[in-house]
């Protein structure tokens, strides 16, 4: 499958960029874990590589980039530091659905430059009514992670019907409260957002309903990137921040295999321990099927982008059981890891503990959850309606 044309060029400088900044966000890692958001230095250097802005519609200076580059990417940072790889992702998705706003509200957004970010709240917690032009909207979103680096906001509430729209709205117009107290992904941030008898004009609302079923306000947007299937594309992307910590806790258990000994056996070197081949084997089994399950999920989903075809239910509900187990897998993987590794894997002064703690809160993600999953694509294969949920 050929990439698009403006991602085919900034690929490999992207991801060697991304690549090259591992060292520097590894030594921010533990400082953003103990500041439940990223730092300033975090932020910058991600800026600098072009990460933020790789989805970005490249009309207003992004990368406009494949979903496969995205991964790729975001799953190099989240090797480095997790919350990170979660910020980058979730900010990289409100890129990703810029795109299928109204012309306005996207000329809105990036009238600053791409480099303007929007932290995304999906679920519809708000109350809304409409008015002359548009909507007011009273309500409470979290968890926005990244929104303590963002300039705006896309955040859910019941439409028209009851349906489920987005409002794009600038961060300066909502109240960020302090809630994110947590024991994984604690750098991202993730805070609740608040505002009362918020007024968003007519342009700057999505009818995400709508958007989840290919039907866009003003007809299928000229860009490959951004006719791509909406949930999809995000529960696809969610992969690379899970693929990445499992990634970097295998780099790591492997690393130390061969200084590190065996407890009350003859081993002095793990390497050399038969068990321990077996459970490093099999851990690395998981992850890759974890990477091929991305892969595969977003070859399809670029695939009817550039066919400028829609994938039917059955499709999409199939991605989204993809996810949940790439996701299982990954968690799986960490703990197998961990285990072969040894109790010094909790110690305060190693990498893992880190690792552990975000791969157990990531992991548990709603959209990626193995039940919820399964249901939906049992339905579907079986043609049981209604499903439980639209967002597939």
């Amino acid at each position: 499958m050929q990439e698009q044309g403006a991602d085919a060029a900034a690929t490999p400088d992207l991801l060697g960029l991304v690549t090259a900044a591992r060292p520097v966000l590894e030594r921010h890692r533990e400082a953003n874990d103990r500041l439940r958001r990223l730092s300033d230095e975090t932020v910058s250097c991600l800026t600098e590589t072009g990460l933020m802005r790789a989805l970005v519609p490249a009309r207003f200076g992004g990368g406009e980039c494949s979903l496969r580059t995205a991964i790729d990417a975001t799953c190099e940072v989240s090797k480095a530091d997790p919350s990170a790889g979660w910020v980058v992702m979730i900010l990289g998705s409100g890129a990703f659905i810029s795109g299928i706003f109204p012309a306005r509200a996207q000329e809105d957004l990036y009238v600053d430059g791409p480099d303007n970010l929007a932290c995304t709240v999906l679920a519809p917690r708000a109350e809304a009514r409409p008015v002359d032009g548009g909507w007011v909207l009273t309500g409470r979103w979290a968890p926005a992670s990244g929104c303590l680096h963002s300039q705006w906001a896309m955040i859910g509430f019941p439409g028209h019907d009851g349906e489920k729209a987005l409002a794009l709205v600038p961060m300066a117009e909502l109240t960020v409260e302090d809630t994110w107290f947590t024991t994984g992904m604690r750098g991202t941030g993730s805070n609740l957002l608040s505002a009362a008898e918020l007024f968003v004009p007519e342009h700057r609302v999505l009818p995400l309903h709508a958007a989840v079923h290919g039907r866009y306000p003003a007809g299928a947007p000229s860009e490959t990137r951004y006719r791509a299937a909406v949930m999809p594309t995000l529960a696809t992307y969610m992969i690379a921040p899970c693929l990445g910590i499992a990634s970097a806790v295998l780099e790591h258990v492997v690393a130390e295999s061969g200084v590190k000994g065996i407890a009350f056996t003859h081993y002095e070197r793990q390497r050399d321990s038969t068990a321990f081949q077996l459970a490093v084997a099999d851990a690395s089994t998981k992850i890759d099927v974890a990477r091929l399950i991305a892969e595969n999920s977003a070859a399809v989903v670029d695939g009817h982008a550039e066919s400028g075809t829609f994938p039917d239910h059955l499709t999409r509900a199939r991605i989204r059981q993809h996810t949940g187990h790439a996701v299982q897998l990954c968690r799986q993987a960490v703990d197998d890891l961990v285990t072969a590794h040894g109790a010094a894997a909790f110690s305060e002064s190693s990498p893992l503990q880190a690792h552990v703690r975000d791969i157990h809160a990531a992991s548990r993600h709603a959209v990626a959850n193995p039940a919820t999953c399964s249901e939906i694509f049992g339905r579907a294969l079986l043609g049981v309606e209604p499903n439980i949920s639209d967002m597939v």
